[in-house]
């Protein structure tokens, strides 16, 4: 799933609220920093599960060529990335 710059800011602005608010985070920088620091680690584990998935797709496909024509793509591709981010420690 894509999200925009916007969403992305929001998301990490209510991370980072929702940790202040109950005590789990205190700032020992700028709010404006640690926000931006939120964000860049939001976009980083994003990427990493993009090219999680690009290569899942290629593994899949690489399986499918042996597989029966009935099998339930969507239900192969998600047991090859949970596989796949387990032995990576990718958590999804």
């Amino acid at each position: 799933m894509r999200f925009t710059d916007q969403q992305i800011r929001r998301m990490a602005d209510h991370l980072l609220s929702a940790l202040v608010d109950r005590g789990g985070a205190t700032l020992k920088a700028g709010r404006g920093v640690v926000l931006a620091r939120v964000e860049e680690i939001i976009r980083v584990e994003m990427t990493k599960e993009q090219e999680l998935d690009k290569e899942v797709l290629e593994l899949m496909e690489s399986q499918l060529r042996k597989a029966p024509a009935d099998i339930d793509r969507q239900k192969l591709f998600m047991m090859i990335k949970k596989k796949l981010a387990e032995e990576r420690g990718i958590p999804l």
